[in-house]
């Protein structure tokens, strides 16, 4: 395992060249999907977003990328442009939803890129199907078979309120429908470090696809089974090894999932590195694309 730490200094917003990204619908499991694509040559990265985002997170990631992989970023099921279903939102009904697109699409096996909620998919299609896995980056996402959530600490009990509060789908509904960007926006600006913001473009898009019928309770749904079928799924995972590539990516001032979340991954990612970004919080590849990119680009490049 490398460990490394460090910033590199640049536009916190990344390259704006989106015209290469483009849009398609997928039908996959009774509903459809909407996916961000860039991309037509090269190995498949398909890039797994967390909440409160959507596809669109990874668009500085997919403009980089494209040139050199075919790039496929789903809206998971419940939020921005995909459908709103009724039912499970478990980590491995999520990931039976990218199997599906990626086959699809005829994809056999893809680098899975996950952030937050879309890191613990991510590592779920690892865990299940590694055959099909050629390599994992994750990006402060937590691995919840090492243990809590550690609320204990009551600086993460303060941050951790909304996990809970989102158990009450009926409740979050009434109340954050009355101003969803004050909602939202809480949470893109808290947890990121104090001297990044997003800006007014960036926010309506988050705004607009959580404004879709059914975007709120979509994103509670992925909390309520996090405390629910997840839980089962993972304590069945205790003590597995992973042995796929793995990159872990960390902003080193994330308040929500702070460093202490990687502690032990080393004893299950056997072939890992760990970087913690400075000067980031909860969204590397938002707070600061150049660094992210480089640092993703040098572990492909790497594993080959």
């Amino acid at each position: 395992m490398t460990r490394s730490t460090g910033t590199v200094v640049a536009d916190q917003h990344g390259t704006r060249d989106v015209s290469m990204i483009a849009s398609e619908t997928v039908a996959a499991n009774g509903f459809d999907h909407h996916l961000r694509r860039a991309g037509d040559d090269g190995p498949t990265m398909v890039l797994l977003h967390g909440w409160p985002e959507t596809s669109y997170c990874w668009r500085h990631v997919m403009t980089a990328f494209g040139d050199e992989y075919q790039m496929i970023a789903p809206d998971l099921r419940g939020f921005g442009d995909t459908g709103k279903p009724d039912g499970p939102h478990d980590k491995a009904t999520v990931a039976g939803d990218i199997w599906t697109i990626m086959d699809a699409k005829g994809i056999e096996n893809a680098i899975l890129v996950g952030h937050d909620i879309g890191a613990r998919v991510a590592m779920r299609m690892t865990l299940d199907q590694p055959d099909r896995v050629s390599s994992l980056i994750v990006m402060n996402g937590r691995y919840p078979p090492l243990g809590s959530l550690k609320t204990s600490d009551s600086g993460q009990a303060r941050e951790r309120w909304y996990f809970f509060f989102q158990q009450h789908p009926d409740l979050v509904e009434a109340l954050v429908s009355k101003d969803v960007q004050a909602y939202y926006q809480h949470f893109l600006e808290h947890w990121s470090y104090p001297d990044f913001h997003f800006d007014a473009e960036e926010i309506a898009e988050y705004v607009r696809a959580f404004s879709q019928p059914g975007a709120i309770r979509g994103g509670c749904a992925h909390y309520q089974a996090a405390l629910n079928e997840d839980e089962a799924q993972w304590a069945a995972d205790v003590g597995k090894i992973v042995a796929t590539p793995t990159q872990i990516l960390w902003g080193q001032n994330d308040v929500v999932s702070p460093p202490l979340y990687t502690e032990g991954y080393d004893t299950v990612f056997t072939n890992m590195e760990l970087h913690f970004i400075d000067k980031c919080g909860h969204f590397p590849h938002e707070e600061q694309p150049t660094e992210t990119i480089a640092l993703m680009r040098a572990f492909l490049d790497r594993i080959g």
